[in-house]
């Protein structure tokens, strides 16, 4: 068969249900294949960077391979930001990228880049298959890498392969992909000794803790400490467990920073993450992570390199004897009323006021499904959803370390094509949005209904109060908007302005009970640096 018709079909064996790419001549061959099948679905994105968000949405979610798609020159170098997503957060995503004719390969001609340089920064193979039988070897290589070491893959097949015979036979199946790391029994015990002699532990949950959150919440009851979670981890235990503190950094809780400065030791649970700033310098900490180049490099860091259900019965085990410090467990208890006073503090608005960030995201705590989707862009409002949403088992979907404005809309069709039948919800800012509007058009002919908020507040928030902070006078962050509402409309898209706190949850009510994607124009303040002080801790507290 063709490369291009075997592509398919060893796609379609590997359970591949959609690719997210834009049209180019270098994949003429097989986007014309791909029409011509039914089992996978092609999402036709209006921007390369929007696909690969696509696929790294795709991926976090599932856990399982994304395959985004683009063609030679510009189309693959706009791949690379939502690439790179995929590589900072070990998102396994598969990029197969068109490239010039096998015989222009290294010359000077029209959209040739050697895409295996642009691209080695930010895979964990990269290849270019200039001859057909290479295909079957590439493409299982690129799929198991991805699979097994959580990152991205690419491939560039040249524009002539594609069109060319090959005699690759279909792998039904790729191999098992094994995330069993073989635990240390010394470091186990060393580590179980060192949490039994604490007094006044607390646990900080990042995104890792979802794979056994039961089992992180058994452990910090038995234990009377107190849970901090990352915005990975929000939604792994209910934001009302009598333990919970809040977040941690620009977006956390006093009541955390409280808890923090009196601890006797810090377990963090699959948290690759942490802001070191928020840190007292002499508490000593105790990391669990699968992953070895994911423990911190810290002089009171005692580390445990393991799999967390292989870690967690153990401890729970050894420590059943272990006498509860009831003065602590009461304590965390106080902090963790104070943790839900802050949150009500922050949001009290009188009607007729215009909207706080912080109120639009806990109103939409109080009205989203327990299981929601809720996919955020990157900016000030991010800091909100880890402060002020009360979160019961929602999980938050956004661009974690690579932190690229633009990922919330792209994320959120995705989210919906994987999970059709859950609730999605897309925060974004007006900035962000408008670095991927155009996928507007691409949710509308998809079909995928989920309610799209948009933070209008005129002004690069978050750019804007850390310029004020370093005492800069803030520049290049204002905006023009355009009117959101009639823009969606424009596109087919069900649309609302929310101007006052009054009018806000009830609009938000009817636009999640809408079986249309809805957006929602909500216009919002932009705080003052004095109010964003209070509400924000940015300094380190001892």
């Amino acid at each position: 068969m063709k490369v291009s018709q075997y592509v398919t079909e060893q796609l379609v064996a590997w359970g591949v249900r959609r690719i997210y790419g834009v049209a180019g001549d270098a994949l003429f061959t097989w986007l014309d294949a791909l029409g011509r099948q039914d089992e996978i679905r092609y999402v036709a994105c209006r921007n390369e960077a929007a696909a690969a968000m696509m696929a790294s949405a795709e991926a976090k979610l599932t856990g399982r391979p994304a395959v985004c798609m683009a063609t030679m020159g510009p189309g693959t170098v706009n791949l690379l930001n939502g690439l790179a997503d995929a590589w900072a957060d070990r998102a396994p995503v598969v990029a197969i990228t068109g490239q010039v004719e096998s015989y222009k390969l290294g010359g000077g001609y029209k959209q040739f880049v050697p895409q295996e340089d642009l691209m080695r920064p930010l895979c964990r193979y990269t290849t270019t298959v200039a001859h057909a039988e290479a295909i079957g070897d590439v493409l299982h290589r690129a799929f198991a890498t991805a699979a097994q070491q959580k990152g991205v893959a690419h491939v560039s097949i040249c524009k002539d392969v594609f069109e060319r015979q090959t005699s690759a036979q279909i792998v039904p199946e790729l191999p098992r992909v094994s995330a069993a790391v073989r635990p240390d029994r010394i470091e186990l015990e060393h580590a179980a000794e060192r949490l039994a002699d604490a007094r006044k532990p607390l646990l900080l949950l990042g995104a890792g803790a979802r794979q056994d959150a039961e089992g992180c919440r058994r452990l910090a009851e038995q234990l009377g400490a107190g849970i901090l979670l990352t915005l990975g981890g929000k939604g792994a235990v209910d934001d009302s467990h009598r333990l919970v503190l809040g977040g941690w950094g620009e977006g956390g809780s006093e009541a955390g920073l409280l808890a923090l400065a009196e601890a006797d030791l810090l377990v963090i649970l699959g948290a690759s993450w942490f802001p070191r700033s928020y840190l007292p310098k002499q508490l000593p900490i105790l990391q669990v992570d699968s992953h070895a180049e994911s423990i911190h490099a810290h002089p009171r860091l005692l580390s445990v390199t393991a799999n967390l259900d292989d870690v967690l019965p153990l401890w729970r085990r050894r420590l059943e004897s272990r006498q509860l410090d009831d003065a602590w467990e009461e304590q965390v208890e106080r902090w963790h009323a104070k943790f839900l006073e802050e949150t009500q503090a922050i949001v009290v608005q009188r009607n007729g006021d215009k909207i706080k960030p912080e109120t639009l995201l806990h109103s939409l705590g109080n009205v989203v499904e327990r299981d929601a989707i809720v996919a955020l862009d990157t900016g000030e409002h991010t800091l909100w959803f880890n402060r002020a949403f009360r979160s019961a088992a929602q999980w938050p979907l956004f661009s974690g370390k690579w932190r690229t404005m633009g990922f919330g809309l792209p994320a959120a069709i995705a989210a919906k094509l994987v999970f059709p039948d859950r609730q999605v919800v897309c925060v974004t800012g007006d900035g962000g949005l408008q670095m991927c509007l155009a996928e507007l058009m691409t949710a509308v002919e998809q079909d995928v209904s989920f309610l799209l908020i948009v933070v209008n507040n005129g002004t690069l928030g978050l750019e804007e109060i850390k310029m004020k902070q370093k005492g800069y006078r803030p520049f290049g962050v204002s905006m023009r908007n355009p009117d959101f509402a009639r823009l969606a409309e424009a596109c087919g898209v069900q649309s609302r302005s929310v101007q006052t706190v009054e009018e806000l949850e009830g609009a938000l009510r009817e636009a999640l009970a809408s079986e249309r994607l809805t957006l929602l124009d909500v216009s919002c303040t932009s705080p003052t640096l004095t109010e964003r002080k209070k509400q924000i801790p940015f300094q380190a507290q001892a």
